[in-house]
């Protein structure tokens, strides 16, 4: 016989994932800031079929003000940039009302820009039925209630003067600024791993950290080290979804050996390592940029500036010894860069002892003329293949 029931006791109790809005889409972006100074920052929208969109500011930066552009610079481009009062959270979702999809920041006042960023904010976008349709409809108020879907939240972050998201320049005597040192055997039960602070100059180090190798663990077979160690970035302010805005960008340091025999060095060479915990349904994902005859080190001193896209050459990690790695396309650099769990820069060269020092490490947003630079296709997401193919998530990619 057939047993059929209807009844909402007998449901599954399973939770459907909410679907991820892939048109429209509201554009990353980032918009360098200085000190005192109100900036104008331009929003951007994507719909497939290039309609027109309204943009709403869904959040609110922690440090600064968000105001709207004043009817003079939107008519003559002078000041005052920005109207007088500032937007609160009592209006949020706010309408934009300037054509060209401006806001103006404003960062705390008399503050000294921060080495990073100063601060963030999220926006949406959806489609504008007033604009499309023009006198068709009864009233603005009935156009702002039959809208379509409103895009996932896109991210404007207001980096320093120089476009920098996150950096470290080692300047304060108190130290390594939270940076430690990871796979150092001699150093396991202290919280930096053995790092130091020196607060003087030596070239283009000026007050920098180093970390040194006493205790190797060779495999005699190769030669190389079975543990090597590696220059760990703070979680708070080298991780996290700022780091959506360096897509396109560049991460840059300065590196000098202290010491140590740099004709015999280990291999494979992962020089910077960049990890995405929540990526891959949780799985993680890592790229990594390999020393090779196009990016080498004899342990003198040297500015090192790699891009943040796939011309840089980056390598996927599979996360599995049995497979290669291999290059990793746009979206995966991009999925990565969305929600950063982890920066490290090798230190551990050489085959025997060595000592590295590090500098001004930093990571920048692209040049503002060149906004926005994240990938559309990798913001509307990919399939989630290892948890549930139905799934679609930019970090599935």
């Amino acid at each position: 016989f057939i047993f059929a029931c209807s009844c909402a006791w007998a449901q599954s109790g399973e939770i459907k994932p909410t679907p991820w809005v892939q048109n429209p889409v509201a554009r990353h972006t980032a918009c360098p800031v200085a000190a005192n100074k109100p900036t104008v920052c331009k929003l951007y929208g994507a719909e497939d079929g290039n309609l027109p969109l309204e943009f709403r500011i869904n959040s609110l930066p922690k440090e600064g003000v968000l105001y709207e552009t004043s009817g003079v610079f939107r008519m003559f481009g002078s000041d005052p940039k920005h109207t007088p009062d500032p937007i609160g959270p009592h209006l949020l979702p706010f309408l934009i009302t300037d054509p060209l999809h401006r806001i103006v920041y404003v960062p705390p006042y008399n503050q000294w820009p921060p080495e990073g960023a100063w601060s963030s904010f999220t926006y949406v976008v959806q489609l504008n039925l007033t604009s499309f349709y023009g006198a068709g409809l009864p009233s603005a108020a009935t156009a702002t209630t039959t809208i379509g879907p409103i895009s996932e939240p896109g991210l404007v972050v207001f980096t320093n003067p120089e476009g920098s998201i996150a950096a470290s320049s080692f300047d304060l005597e108190a130290g390594g600024d939270g940076w430690f040192v990871s796979g150092n055997l001699a150093d396991l039960d202290t919280t930096d791993g053995g790092l130091k602070h020196h607060a003087f100059a030596w070239g283009a180090l000026n007050r920098y950290v180093y970390g040194t190798d006493e205790v190797q663990f060779l495999d005699f077979g190769s030669g190389m080290d079975r543990s090597k160690w590696y220059f760990e970035a703070p979680e708070s302010s080298f991780t996290g979804t700022s780091m959506t805005a360096a897509y396109g960008g560049t991460i840059r340091f300065t590196v000098r050996s202290l010491y140590g025999n740099f004709t015999e060095l280990n291999a494979p060479l992962d020089w910077v390592t960049i990890e995405c915990a929540a990526c891959d349904s949780g799985s993680g994902a890592r790229m990594v940029r390999f020393a090779d005859d196009y990016l080498r080190w004899d342990g003198s001193e040297c500015t090192v500036e790699l891009r943040l896209s796939p011309v840089e050459g980056w390598m996927r990690d599979p996360l599995n010894s049995a497979l290669d790695f291999t290059y990793a396309s746009e979206c995966e650099v991009a999925a990565i860069l969305s929600n950063v769990s982890r920066v490290a820069i090798l230190g551990d060269f050489t085959r025997s002892g060595e000592g590295v020092a590090i500098d001004n490490v930093a990571i920048f947003q692209p040049p503002p003329s060149k906004q926005p630079m994240y990938p559309v296709e990798c913001q509307k997401g990919c399939p989630c293949r290892r948890h549930n193919p139905d799934i679609v998530r930019p970090t599935c990619c």
